[in-house]
């Protein structure tokens, strides 16, 4: 039965480097993370973790969706999207009207069209700065 939660990231960060590690993905700095982790699991077993980046208007970002590498396709079935949509709803609890996001990732891509989310541009790049 999957179970959903918020964790803090004072208390989730050592376990997203972790994954991050398993799946080569570069980790992300402890002050670049958000407060609020939303994570999913079936049988006592973490399966995936969405951070949740709030701003001071209407809507929040999601970034750096990781799955556990180790865990069984049977019992994360299902999860990831289930966990979406867990996200969604306590977004909208909260005030917030409008969730963005990016990825390149086929399964990410393909799990937000089945989710409904709406594909707002292509072949464009991001840029970041690092100050």
């Amino acid at each position: 039965m999957l179970k959903f939660r918020t964790e803090h990231k004072e208390d989730y960060y050592k376990t997203l480097c972790a994954w991050w590690s398993d799946w080569n993905f570069p980790k992300v700095a402890y002050t670049s993370i958000p407060e609020r982790i939303f994570v999913v699991s079936n049988d006592g077993v973490d399966l995936y973790a969405i951070p949740v980046y709030v701003s001071d208007s209407d809507f929040c970002w999601i970034a750096f969706i990781t799955g556990n590498k180790n865990s069984t396709k049977k019992i994360r079935k299902g999860a990831l999207s289930s966990l979406i949509n867990y996200v969604e709803n306590q977004m909208k609890n909260s005030g917030f009207r409008l969730i963005i996001t990016v990825s390149g990732t086929p399964i990410l891509k393909k799990t937000f069209s089945d989710n409904n989310y709406l594909l707002s541009s292509e072949g464009i790049n991001e840029y970041i700065k690092l100050l």
